[in-house]
């Protein structure tokens, strides 16, 4: 008898092996093997009565493997043992390969898979990193990759099992992921953010992907029917994005924007952590809602075209957010209600050209900046020339001019109250352009533009200043000298966006804190150089009136410390586009040039709770231009932008014009309206010529060198001029009136007289007479066909008696 060792398991290829035994009994010297049925149709070999060595041999036929068995028996001369059972496990050699690995889209997970020898384990290693097991179940192990958002390599080292461990496979393979990027092209859907196939990764990105604008594509995305939502947004150098009207890009990550994003809609950041901007690129319309906030790099330059908005959080701008603006308008910050912008921001103003004329300007920064940053865009000349920052010229004239209320005299034809710049690189003394300042400056065009006497064409040009936002409500204080006349004060705009001054000032004109009906626009469009325009306010309604960013106005302060509160909700989209027009409710009045270029414009609203004087609610005064002025004279002797009168026939309103120039003027009516039945003529006294205004009337006359053809006593607005219809006994009618063809005219009178009839038109020109001799009672019809339409005075005597008339040709 015998003891046999451990079942041996071995690993292929190998042709044998041993079975050690071991406290043999009576000296067996044969051995003999039976396998079982499996073992030899497998191709195993049954031993008998083989010489028995230190250890039983076992031979295995080749490329076998499994678990095989059968029993042994020792023997010597005399005797054998018993049947000792045996098996043997022979192993697969084992093997392994990556066979397929699909490169997922960026953020998403993947399967690499294995195949090889069933049972046996391989060991992977990702990016070099610690190794890791897995088992070949049936032939196949499947490593799944996780989410991946960069490029990884899978390293297959080797393949084993219990028996072979020396099974080196060696084989990689590198993965990088599929950027969600955009490809576009698919027919019919070229441009569609929403179309599955226009997107490299087969379907359009959701919250979790980081979509990539590429440069380059054929066609450019498009939303145009809904919104889209994506995690990281990326838009390359030269690729465009469009947003369309009332849609949104949710982004709920960071932004790297350095090509285009354009249309009437907005990329809304709304993450729930930080969110970061890089880039040097445009957006037309940019939301912040997120309460955790987000920053702009500071090598970045992002510029917004339209509109920013903040809804929650705070905007970390490192001084790398730009407000653009051109000739389709100028970027705004729309109002805030929660959240703020923290950092320094450009702000572009462009200027049209053509026009070389004097504006009213303003900055939306919290603090005072240096004149000088206006010279981005233009020349400001002053005293001292370079040595103070301005652009040097032979007489250094200044050309940028702020308001000291305390100095003024605003009766003068001149202010005083207007004094120069003298250094354009001050912020803290009485030259530095300050937070809510109004200034008047003298754009000449671009840069270089207008400094000699040369014939030239004003080039568009755009000036850039820095500063931190004004945000929240703004209380700007007036000042008011103790002389009379100091009222006038200059204010700007406080914010980055059209505000409206009209609800502002009927705030102001409701709490007693300014004087007239009006607040006083700088239109740089009228005259010559520019010139004031009148806007109304009232105590009964606000009406709106909105100026641009960047630009300021006049209001005349009711005391000295007085203030114009200025909220978010002022603020609006746009401004008021249409300077040069005719008010409803009013007699409009405007000077024109013979080429129809405005010059001034008046407006008198009749009204019985007006009065002759100068009133506080009704009337406005007449700020001085430069160059020509029109404006009426109340009874108490002020020049009027904006007068309200009450309605008497037979009134006069006293009309003033002063020009610098001697040439041919137009009156025109753009606006009017009088009481039911009332009529308004405009009276040319060094002419004597009425002329009725309807709307569209127009009236030409000339200044010349002679001081008669201006001044304050060349015209009137009469309210209509003294004509009787009766006359003692004498009673005159005329039909019609209008008229176009002719005109009947009956007459009675209580005793029979010799009487005549006589027509002349306003000149006093005689166009028709007739005698109809003595007539107690008549009618004539007097054919006025061949007249030109006008106002004409027709006059009837009988005897002593005589009635005149207006008839108007039509």
């Amino acid at each position: 008898s015998v003891t046999l060792g451990a079942n041996p398991s071995v690993c292929q290829p190998i042709s044998s092996t041993n079975i050690s035994y071991s406290g043999a009994v009576g000296t067996p010297t044969l051995y003999s093997i039976t396998w079982d049925s499996t073992s030899l149709a497998t191709g195993f070999s049954n031993v008998s009565s083989a010489s028995l060595p230190g250890s039983i041999p076992l031979s295995i036929p080749s490329s076998v493997h499994g678990v095989f068995g059968g029993t042994i028996t020792v023997a010597n001369a005399s005797c054998t043992s018993s049947s000792y059972t045996f098996s043997l496990t022979v192993y697969q050699h084992p093997t392994a390969t990556i066979t397929s690995a699909v490169v997922p889209c960026t953020g998403y997970s993947t399967n690499i898979v294995f195949t090889g020898t069933p049972g046996a384990s391989v060991s992977i290693s990702v990016d070099s990193a610690a190794p890791s097991t897995g088992v070949m179940t049936g032939g196949t192990y499947t490593l799944s990759t996780g989410a991946i958002t960069s490029t990884h390599t899978y390293h297959l080292i080797e393949a084993f099992n219990a028996v072979c461990n020396d099974a080196t496979v060696d084989t990689t393979v590198t993965i990088t992921p599929n950027l969600m990027q955009w490809v576009g092209g698919t027919s019919g859907s070229e441009s569609d953010w929403s179309t599955n196939a226009n997107w490299g990764c087969g379907f359009y990105p959701t919250v979790s992907d980081d979509a990539i604008i590429p440069s380059g594509t054929t066609y450019a995305p498009v939303l145009s029917s809904a919104s889209g939502t994506t995690r990281n947004l990326t838009i390359a150098s030269g690729a465009t994005l469009t947003i369309g009207s009332g849609l949104n890009v949710a982004v709920k990550g960071d932004m790297n924007i350095a090509g285009n994003i354009s249309g009437n809609g907005k990329v809304v950041l709304s993450g729930t952590s930080a969110q970061a901007i890089a880039g040097i690129g445009n957006v037309n319309s940019l939301e912040l809602n997120n309460t955790s906030g987000a920053s702009i790099s500071a090598s970045s330059r992002v510029t917004v075209k339209k509109v920013l908005t903040i809804t929650a959080g705070t905007l970390n701008t490192n001084d790398s957010l730009v407000l653009f603006s051109d000739t389709t308008g100028t970027a705004r910050v729309a109002p805030i209600a929660s959240g703020n912008i923290s950092g320094n921001v450009k702000v572009m103003q462009y200027v049209p050209g053509g026009r070389r004329a004097y504006r009213f300007m303003a900055h939306p920064f919290s603090s005072a900046i240096a004149l000088v940053q206006l010279s981005t865009g233009i020349d400001i000349t002053g005293q001292g020339g370079s040595t103070n920052g301005f652009t040097s010229t032979g007489s250094n004239a200044a050309s940028a001019f702020r308001y000291n209320t305390l100095v003024s005299n605003s009766a003068s034809s001149y202010d005083p109250g207007w004094r120069s710049f003298t250094s354009a690189l001050a912020t803290t003394d009485t030259n530095s352009f300050a937070r809510y300042q109004g200034i008047r400056i003298f754009i000449r065009g671009a840069r270089g533009q207008g400094l000699s006497y040369s014939t030239y064409t004003p080039s568009p040009t755009t000036m850039t200043t820095m500063g931190a936002l004004n945000q929240g409500t703004q209380t700007v204080t007036l000042a008011k000298g103790g002389a009379s006349n100091q009222e006038y004060n200059m204010v700007g705009n406080p914010y980055a966006s059209p505000v409206d001054i009209g609800t502002v000032a009927h705030n102001a004109k409701v709490s007693g804190n300014i004087v007239g009906a009006a607040v006083w626009i700088w239109n740089p469009y009228l005259a010559t150089v520019g010139q004031y325009q009148a806007v109304p306010v009232n105590t009964t309604s606000a009406t709106p009136y909105y100026i641009q960013a960047n630009a300021a106005f006049q209001v005349r302060a009711a005391h000295n410390g007085d203030s114009l509160v200025f909220t978010e909700s002022n603020k609006s989209a746009n401004a008021t586009t249409t300077l040069i027009k005719g008010l409803p409710d009013y007699v409009s009045l405007f000077v024109y040039d013979a080429q129809y270029h405005p010059f001034d414009m008046l407006h008198i609203k009749f009204g019985a709770e007006a009065t002759d004087n100068e009133d506080n609610d009704f009337d406005a005064a007449k700020p001085q231009g430069p160059d020509f002025n029109l404006y009426s004279i109340s009874a108490d002797d002020h020049k009027l932008a904006i007068d309200g009168r009450p309605y008497a026939a037979g009134k006069s309103i006293p009309l003033g014009i002063n020009s610098n120039y001697n040439q041919e003027f137009i009156f025109k009516t753009e606006a009017l309206s009088v009481p039911t039945g009332g009529r308004v003529f405009l009276h040319d006294k060094l002419l004597n010529q009425y002329v009725m205004l309807q709307q569209g009337t127009e009236y030409k006359f000339n200044v010349t060198k002679d001081a008669a053809t201006q001044g304050d006593k060349r015209f009137e607005l009469t309210m209509e001029p003294g004509v009787d219809a009766t006359s003692n006994g004498l009673q005159v009618t005329m039909t019609p009136n209008p008229a176009s063809n002719e005109v009947s005219i009956s007459y009675t009178s209580g005793n029979a007289e010799h009487v005549t009839v006589k027509v002349s038109d306003l000149t006093g020109m005689n166009v028709f007479t007739k005698d109809m001799g003595v007539q107690q009672n008549g009618k004539v019809i007097v054919p006025i066909t061949n007249l030109a339409a006008g106002i004409y005075m027709v006059e009837l005597t009988s005897g002593s008696q005589k009635v005149v008339q207006r008839l108007i040709k039509e």
